[in-house]
């Protein structure tokens, strides 16, 4: 039944598609497609800059709302017609997700899609890598909806990322482009900032002035809390000061540890950039902060389970195993050391985010004129 469902929506969006191709002239605009927000991300903001300033007659319009599997409901069906109607009129689109308009529908030919994802790593699994998996969508359902289908160029952080990428979307090596993300330009800004920031961190927690700080940004696990406790807890607060940073739709994990600070004062690129070092695990703001060459460090204790739930592209304990870590004692060790050596911050900035250089917003705007 399920399966008759989706058959329905996808034949149902083809022939309405049809008659508006026909009937919506081309035009002199960009469109914006995202399931991750509710509003234009960074990424489609600093775009649309870049897209002015080579032509200021350029239209951009915006059509993002946040869609998790489980809202598909009437409002979600009557977005995407106003999707099609854009998309029949554009000439290029630019999406951060999985959009179902853009991969079951025919274009017209000089539409141009360029997927940029919503990060510029791939250190979990997604899309076909994670298919009839716990978190993974149906192989049926996934054929059907032809996912991931359409994308004349899919950027991403890194050379390292793109044989990932190309297999999560199905998408041939050659589109894979390792230009970066426009935010990642941004993130390189704040480098620039890292003594007014932690100014600001000082007067929000006078106990963090004069001692090292650490930022730990875990990703979030769908259905247990984050294994931290140890971390939390052996912690060395006298000389150290620990600011988490968990994931805003993390609804397991508790820090109830008061010399933590759980903060939700600051974004985590500020933190980031205020940190003398950084812990992480499969997220990618370990990426975030090579970028602006902090020392990082991997934390992960639950590698077997997480990994299970849909598999993982990169175990740090392999790939980064200087600094890797399943054991909070040798985690804080290793960070008390100082233990993460240039060497070390170059290898994680070059395989996780080589691409970014501060230029990618100019690169990937330039895909939609070449």
């Amino acid at each position: 039944m399920k399966k008759l469902i989706f058959l329905l929506l996808k034949y149902g969006m083809k022939f309405l598609y049809f008659f508006m191709k026909l009937l919506t002239p081309v035009q002199n605009k960009a469109v914006f497609l995202s399931r991750q927000s509710d509003q234009p991300s960074v990424n489609f903001r600093m775009i649309e800059r870049e897209l002015k300033r080579v032509d200021p007659q350029m239209q951009c319009e915006f059509y993002c709302r946040l869609g998790l599997k489980s809202e598909m409901g009437l409002s979600y069906a009557l977005l995407m017609l106003r999707q099609m109607k854009a998309l029949a009129g554009a000439k290029v689109c630019f999406t951060e997700s999985y959009c179902i308009p853009i991969s079951i529908l025919k274009h017209k030919p000089h539409l141009k899609i360029i997927q940029i994802w919503h990060s510029m790593v791939a250190i979990k699994k997604f899309g076909w890598q994670t298919v009839d998996k716990p978190e993974g969508s149906s192989s049926d359902i996934a054929g059907i909806m032809q996912m991931h289908e359409g994308y004349d160029a899919v950027t991403v952080g890194s050379e390292y990322m793109r044989p990932f990428f190309a297999e999560a979307m199905r998408t041939p090596l050659e589109k894979i482009l390792p230009l970066g993300m426009p935010s990642a330009d941004s993130i390189l800004a704040l480098g620039a900032q890292t003594e007014d920031l932690r100014e600001q961190l000082y007067t929000a927690y006078p106990q963090t002035r004069g001692k090292k700080i650490v930022v730990y940004v875990p990703t979030m696990r769908r259905d247990y809390a984050i294994d931290c406790a140890d971390l939390v807890e052996h912690f060395d607060y006298k000389h150290n000061a620990l600011i988490v940073k968990l994931h805003p739709l993390d609804r397991h994990t508790v820090i109830d540890n008061p010399s933590a600070i759980s903060d939700t004062a600051f974004t985590t690129e500020q933190a980031i950039a205020a940190a003398d070092a950084v812990i992480s695990d499969y997220s990618g703001a370990a990426a975030e902060a090579a970028l602006l060459q902090k020392p990082v460090y991997f934390f992960t204790p639950d590698v077997a389970e997480y990994s299970g739930a849909c598999g993982i592209n990169i175990n740090p304990l392999e790939v980064f195993p200087r600094v890797s870590f399943d054991n909070a004692d040798e985690l804080l060790t290793a960070i008390h050391e100082n233990r993460a050596s240039q060497d070390d911050i170059a290898t994680v900035r070059e395989l996780l985010c080589g691409g970014c250089d501060g230029h990618s917003a100019e690169k990937i705007a330039a895909l939609a004129f070449a």
